[in-house]
């Protein structure tokens, strides 16, 4: 559950990253894709446990509500599912291009 949690995070940080400050960003980038414990990720940014917890938690609430309201992640790994359908059947080249514009073009 952990790492599948991580993972997400991973994505959500991949995509909405650049809208987080430099501190969060880094710290949450320390925590899910560096796998460094809270008192490491102090250690390393010169802050307390306390304040890299406050961070990680701030950081996690705001890329889960972006991805809410934005749902890109989610698109982006439908569209994913797709080509690699497409990749391994190539009758399924035509149905997947009109799939792709269709969640590429929803509202």
């Amino acid at each position: 559950m952990q790492t599948e949690k991580h993972f997400t995070f991973s994505l959500l940080l991949d995509v909405y990253g650049p809208l987080l400050t430099e501190k969060q960003r880094e710290t949450l980038d320390l925590y899910v894709n560096e796998d460094l414990s809270l008192s490491e990720i102090a250690e390393n940014t010169g802050v307390s446990r306390q304040a890299a917890q406050d961070a990680i938690k701030k950081a996690q609430q705001r890329l889960r509500e972006w991805e809410k309201a934005l749902g890109y992640l989610e698109k982006r790994l439908r569209i994913e599912k797709i080509l690699q359908r497409m990749q391994s059947d190539r009758d399924m080249l035509e149905q997947g291009i009109e799939q792709i514009r269709k969640i590429l073009w929803e509202e």
